[in-house]
Order: structure tokens, then sequence, then C-alpha cells
């Protein structure tokens, strides 16, 4: 399910806020879109393996229209966690 344009307008927000406002660090070009969705990337403590469950960090992505770059921000350093979230 696509993210509600109110929600991509509100991380869009906090992403400025937070001055996440530079251009693409690999090719200079100054325009970017939200993936529309979110990611989780999964803590581990092996290398081998893939652990299914357990801690995550909840994050969205940002992509450069040019080159493709892929930019990771964490969702709970946005402020954009619900509280009980945000502490585990």
């Amino acid at each position: 399910m696509p993210l509600a344009e109110e929600r991509k307008q509100e991380i869009i927000k906090a992403l400025e806020k937070q001055g996440a406002r530079l251009p693409c660090p690999r090719c200079g070009n100054q325009q970017f879109i939200l993936i529309d969705g979110y990611f989780n990337q999964t803590i581990q403590n092996e290398l081998q393996g893939m652990l299914i469950g357990g801690k995550s960090i909840p994050s969205v992505v940002i992509a450069c229209n040019r080159c493709g770059f892929l930019s990771q921000h964490a969702l709970g350093i946005l402020g954009l966690l619900p509280k009980e979230e945000t502490q585990k």
C-alpha cells in the first residue's frame, strides 16, 4: 500500500527541518524522489544467516532522480515513530 500524501509531506518536512537539503553526493543533482514505502533494516549480531524478526531500524529512502543514489533516513531520529517504537 502506498504512503498517503499527508504522510509523504510529513516525512519531507521532517527531512527539511533537519537540514537534509544538500545536493546528491554522487552527481550533484538537486532533485529527489521519496520512495513510496518504508524500509526496515534488521540489526544482527552475526554475519551468517538472516535474522527474521528482532530489532530493526525503520526508515525511508530518498532516491536521486538523475543517478539513482539512495539515501536512508531513520524514522526514529526524524521523530516520525510512535513513542513506544523509538524506545526499543
